[in-house]
């Protein structure tokens, strides 16, 4: 017993650094087929805009999606070409199935993992039918990182066929937009189109028209950051909050002259007591108008206060997102969630593959039946199973069982008759001996 035990003391170890080693190995098989690479690892965070009870913009009729369903088909396209091309990429998701997710939370994971850009997916709606085309929302001109990016994806979304409407910052606006004005890292939020618009809205829930989307992003998150010289960062400090009072007790925020203010009240720990805010703003001016309304409402001693770093503080949560034509009227509440489970949510989710074929030996995937499909393709190789077809071919990658009926059915029109899904788990997911990824 004792020999078999200095073994494995001995034999562990090597089986743990040849493993380590084929993996790095099978990695590196597969990002040599990526097409571009940044020269940093890159976090980015997509952010599906509304979700579960709040639908955003409702469909106009049942063949179509409401626009949480939209937000979420265009981010999973981005998130996908970006995966897929692209070498030193994360890609994270603030949802990855039909949810309620409070903005308070979408902003705590983005700043919590430290992303490197936050993209908020949106699609608009106006009562005048005749407005279409794409805005490009930011905090502020005065950031160059945001600013800068909000111009490629302008530039790309013309270059794409699309009609601007133009970058807005909250000037522009006229008011904030929580996810943009309290994360830390540069950050858009994008309307992709009008569904008031009916020509659009049918534009919208087509193939083509999220893949024409879905494509300009991903060509301005690579053109940008390839970008040379970088344009300067983001400097979100100092900043400014109006503080409206302070409390030992956090939990008094129920009290119904706090109910009746309609603002999101954060809760800053200082000594004893509770200093109570409310706004952020990166122009001084800004926060002096806020402040003066604060006032009126009963707040009499409400005054400006400037932040020169981040603060921990305890953030009370607005309720869900406002359209962006009106502002928004967050109502207080005393509780708020955790958004660290959202990662571990995520892991527990899976997505759909199309297995077309398999074989004993190793295929090459530049074969002219697999460039023809139209899709990305992936050879992947299954030492585990008894069978002597350990080679695999898989075509595509979606969370949408619809979305993968859909790939189904066009591969075995072009030759592959048994093609059939495959769910995979994404803790499960492994990487491919090869792929081939289309230019468009």
């Amino acid at each position: 017993m004792t020999f078999f035990k200095h073994i494995l003391q001995f034999s562990l170890p090597l089986l743990v650094l040849l493993l380590l080693i084929d993996i790095s190995v099978v990695k590196a098989q597969s990002d040599s087929f990526k097409q571009y690479s940044f020269d940093r690892n890159v976090v980015i965070v997509i952010d599906p805009g509304h979700g579960g009870e709040d639908v955003g913009k409702p469909r106009s009729k049942k063949t179509f999606k409401h626009e949480s369903d939209l937000n979420l088909d265009i981010a999973f396209r981005l998130g996908g070409y970006l995966e897929e091309r692209v070498k030193n990429v994360t890609i994270k998701y603030t949802r990855k199935t039909d949810r309620t997710i409070s903005l308070t939370d979408r902003v705590n994971y983005a700043n919590k993992i430290k992303a490197d850009y936050f993209i908020s997916i949106h699609c608009n709606a106006l009562s005048n039918r005749n407005y279409h085309g794409t805005q490009v929302h930011i905090q502020s001109e005065k950031f160059p990182t945001s600013f800068g990016l909000a111009k490629e994806i302008d530039k790309e979304f013309i270059r794409a066929g699309r009609k601007s409407r133009g970058i807005k910052d909250r000037n522009d606006r006229g008011h904030n937009l929580q996810v943009l004005q309290y994360t830390e890292m540069p950050g858009v939020l994008i309307e992709c189109g009008f569904m008031s618009n009916p020509t659009e809205e049918l534009y919208l829930n087509s193939g083509k028209g999220q893949t024409y989307i879905a494509s300009a992003l991903f060509r301005a998150l690579r053109n940008f950051e390839n970008k040379r010289p970088r344009p300067k960062l983001d400097v979100r400090y100092p900043y400014y909050r109006v503080q409206i009072g302070a409390t030992p007790n956090w939990k008094d925020l129920s009290a119904k002259k706090y109910k009746n203010l309609n603002m999101a009240i954060d809760t800053l720990k200082e000594g004893k007591v509770y200093s109570l805010l409310v706004g952020r703003e990166y122009i001084k001016k800004n926060a002096d108008v806020l402040a003066k309304k604060i006032k009126k409402k009963g707040f009499k001693d409400a005054y400006v206060r400037t932040f020169n770093k981040p603060t921990i503080i305890k953030k009370v949560d607005p309720k869900p997102e406002k359209s962006l034509e009106k502002k928004t009227t967050p109502t207080v509440v005393s509780t708020s969630s955790d958004s660290s489970k959202l990662n571990a949510q995520n892991d527990s989710l899976h997505f759909y593959r199309i297995q077309i074929m398999s074989s004993e030996v190793e295929i090459n995937l530049t074969k002219r039946e697999f460039t023809n499909l139209g899709f990305p393709v992936y050879l992947f190789y299954d030492k585990e199973t008894k069978n002597s077809y350990k080679y695999q071919v898989l075509v595509g990658k979606t969370y949408s069982k619809v979305e993968a009926e859909k790939i189904k059915a066009v591969v075995r029109k072009k030759g592959f008759p048994d093609a059939f899904i495959v769910t995979v788990l994404e803790r499960e997911k492994r990487n491919p001996e090869a792929e081939y990824i289309p230019k468009k």
